[in-house]
């Protein structure tokens, strides 16, 4: 059976079928299929801790412990997975039950943000936990001219403590950050408009969760212009809804897009993913 990619319906994103995700002569497609849509799907294949790994560093050098994450969230023994689950062993959380519950893009606020995301969906929930991605090369091309002229050029900065802050004084039940983890959340500047290195194609980086200024503009002007920016992003058009089952894994360029985990009852379903990170370059 050869290896087929198929546009998922209404969307842009892949779904990739007759691919082994732990055969290393597969990958080639896989890759091709990853640039090509910026999020593929590869349904009902279970991923050991280890075959996530070894798939995932085919992409690049994985990302280990970050000064944004709480080490109880790394898996033992495997701290190159970063556990995203709401299940407790003797009363205490095993991972990260609300992360990523706003339009961000994945350590966007480094010097050298993520290049790529793998998530392998372990249990899900009934219904809820969905995620959202909205393609930010999409929708910086279909970006009005005169909106394209105003952020030629421009940088934007980006930080992790403004939501860290805010998500525990809502009283999130995450692992509080070391104040040594604290004090190394720092801000980062990078274009409002990034190139792809591997495919040249151009797109918005900027998102709600992390980004908080443009460079030379006071704090009115640009509020108004990154407020427009967001909503021309997440239009329907430039948005796929993954809905997720046991088995799936989703690899996610975070160079072009952007995400957002919904939200589910935690009190009644469990939902246990498993997730491994790729360094990138510094964007320009």
């Amino acid at each position: 059976m050869g290896i087929d990619v198929r546009r998922i319906d209404g969307s842009f994103a892949g779904e990739v079928l007759g691919a082994d995700l732990e055969r290393e002569a597969d990958f080639a497609a896989v890759h091709r299929a990853f640039l090509d849509h910026g999020v593929i799907v590869a349904r009902d294949r279970p991923l050991s801790p280890e075959a996530q790994i070894a798939f995932s560093a085919r992409f690049g050098p994985l990302m280990g412990r970050r000064p944004s994450m709480s080490d109880k969230a790394l898996m033992p023994g495997h701290p190159e997975i970063t556990i995203l689950s709401n299940r407790k062993r003797n009363g205490e959380a095993v991972g990260l039950a609300d992360a990523g519950r706003y339009w961000h893009s994945d350590l966007c606020f480094e010097e050298n943000p993520n290049l790529g995301t793998i998530l392998h969906a372990v249990e899900v929930p009934p219904e809820g936990g969905d995620t959202l991605f909205a393609d930010l090369a999409l929708a910086y091309e279909t970006l009005p001219d005169d909106v394209k002229r105003r952020i030629e050029g421009r940088r934007a900065a980006h930080t992790f403590a403004k939501h860290y802050r805010d998500v525990m004084a809502q009283g999130s039940k995450r692992t509080p950050l070391t104040p040594e983890q604290v004090a190394a959340l720092k801000t980062t500047w990078h274009p409002i408009v990034r190139t792809h290195p591997e495919t040249g194609r151009k797109a918005l980086y900027v998102n709600p969760g992390h980004t908080t200024c443009v460079e030379g503009m006071n704090e009115v002007e640009s509020t108004a212009l990154l407020d427009l920016l967001y909503a021309h992003s997440v239009r329907p058009e430039h948005v796929y809804r993954h809905t997720w089952r046991v088995g799936d894994t989703v690899a996610w360029d975070n160079r072009r897009v952007m995400h957002n985990a919904q939200g589910y009852d935690m009190a009644r379903y469990t939902r246990h993913m498993h997730r491994t990170c790729v360094h990138g370059d510094r964007p320009f």
